[in-house]
């Protein structure tokens, strides 16, 4: 006849299981959240504006979703163990319990971060970037009139372009330029500028 071992004995054996899957997805979501804020850093710059700005919060957002994630995770992983020599009636279910209340609210925030990243992705596939990173040159100096909004603009330089004024056959094309670019205090956000294409030479600058 086999015994049936005490209810304390699988409360502690349940609790540190549970506190052994806490460190693990507490590891795997701060890989996951490393990545995303590498993804972070290299997109992030003063040149960014439309869709592409949204991507940036959305990412931002489930960083912070993560981190809140992983305190809770590390929570249940960091729950005092049951002492052995303390006979607290009770002791055991209390701690098993406050390890499975932290591991689900950290699963709650993980799965948060997932949608929100599910929806990064969802948002890059459907909703690209409407400008375009281009590279501006300057074959006439005459024909740097944006002077008086850029002081410090120089004969070449990177900007954003519509894709559909690049294919227009307008004079004028607009172009976004960075507040680094513009050197004008008075446009911190950056600034659009009409520029006359007779003036100038547009090359593709790539894909951020």
């Amino acid at each position: 006849m086999k015994s049936t071992p005490p209810a304390s004995f699988s409360t502690d054996e349940s609790a540190q299981h549970r506190r052994a899957h806490a460190r693990f997805v507490a590891a795997l979501l701060s890989a996951a959240a490393f990545a995303i804020a590498v993804w972070l850093a290299v997109n992030t710059n003063d040149a960014v504006s439309g869709s592409t700005r949204d991507q940036l919060l959305i990412s931002l957002a489930s960083i912070v979703l993560l981190i809140i994630g992983i305190l809770f995770y590390l929570s249940a992983a960091a729950t005092r163990q049951h002492d052995p020599e303390d006979f607290e009636p009770g002791r055991p279910v209390r701690i098993a319990r406050h390890v499975r209340s932290f591991s689900r609210l950290g699963a709650v925030f993980a799965v948060a971060a997932l949608l929100a990243v599910a929806a990064l992705g969802t948002l890059r596939i459907l909703a690209p970037p409407a400008e375009r990173p281009v590279s501006v040159q300057f074959t006439e100096i005459s024909g740097r009139v944006q002077l008086e909004y850029c002081p410090g603009l120089p004969s070449s330089f990177e900007a954003l372009a519509k894709p559909t004024d690049l294919a227009s056959s307008s004079t004028l094309l607009p172009v976004w330029v960075a507040s680094r670019v513009c050197s004008n205090p008075s446009f911190q956000h950056g600034v659009w500028l009409y520029l006359n294409r007779a003036s100038i030479t547009v090359a593709d600058a790539g894909d951020r």
